[in-house]
């Protein structure tokens, strides 16, 4: 598909998203503001470290991840990006691009509103690109601040593939279902747990569905400095076309050592 007309796909997407939830907003804000009103955070974060890959790609990688924050009780805005690569005897093993962004309208409501968008690129799992559009709502369940916080969201998403086959045998764009739980919780004095689960099926055949999970033990050092340890596990149902006899795996498994600095 050309970037061009998915970029507006997405865009139209986004826009009818933005009006639906501008419609939606008074009748959170007007709830809202019966509660105490919280600052606003701006936070940032970075890190560098390795990890060890299985799948698709099996190899020592080095990572480098960043990421930006605004939140208060209108509107919580995080942004993040992270970048792979690997080399070994002179040649190229991985090399990928994440990034993502997401708004929570309402974020500390019992029900809110969020929109996100994602953007995939690494060849050697079978994409050029793959940009997904998402709009639904979270359900906090319970929290604590500082100690625990358990959620639920489920959402719409438009995904569009760019595979690197060229023969466009597959399917290059479809909604997919988002159905993604999420918890953080204390585990000792400085140390937290969080983990978040994705399940994606397209909703017109769900034999055709991605699991996502994410698993993140947190240490904190000093005041900015963290340990982190990130264990991900990726499964896609469908495999991208075969390309100049290079086979695909369905599942890719990753472990993550860095040093995160919080701002």
């Amino acid at each position: 598909m050309n970037l061009k007309i998915c970029v507006l796909s997405l865009s139209k997407f986004l826009i009818t998203i933005g009006l639906l939830a501008t419609i939606a907003l008074p009748s959170f804000a007007e709830e809202n503001a019966k509660e105490e009103a919280k600052e606003k955070k701006v936070s940032g974060s970075i890190s560098a470290g390795g990890s060890l890959s299985s799948g698709n790609i099996n190899k020592a990688d080095v990572k480098a991840t960043g990421g930006l924050a605004v939140e208060d009780s209108t509107l919580e805005f995080v942004m993040g990006g992270k970048y792979n690569f690997s080399k070994t005897d002179n040649k190229i093993k991985n090399n990928g691009i994440e990034l993502n962004s997401k708004i929570d309208f309402m974020p500390y409501r019992k029900w809110s509103p969020l929109i996100a968008f994602e953007y995939l690129h690494n060849t050697y799992k079978g994409y050029n690109y793959r940009m997904d559009a998402v709009a639904g709502a979270k359900f906090n369940i319970c929290s604590k601040p500082k100690v625990y916080a358990y959620s639920i969201s489920l959402a719409g998403l438009y995904d569009v593939v760019d595979y690197t086959d060229d023969k466009k045998t597959l399917d290059d764009n479809a909604f997919r279902l988002s159905l993604r739980p999420k918890m953080k919780q204390q585990i000792g004095p400085t140390v937290y747990l969080v983990e978040k689960f994705f399940y994606q099926p397209q909703i017109n055949d769900f034999s055709d569905y991605l699991l996502k999970n994410e698993t993140e033990i947190e240490c904190k050092i000093t005041k900015i400095f963290y340990l982190s340890v990130i264990y991900e596990y990726d499964y896609r149902s469908v495999l991208p076309p075969i390309k100049e006899n290079q086979t695909y795996e369905h599942s890719d498994h990753s472990l993550e050592v860095a040093l995160k600095i919080k701002l």
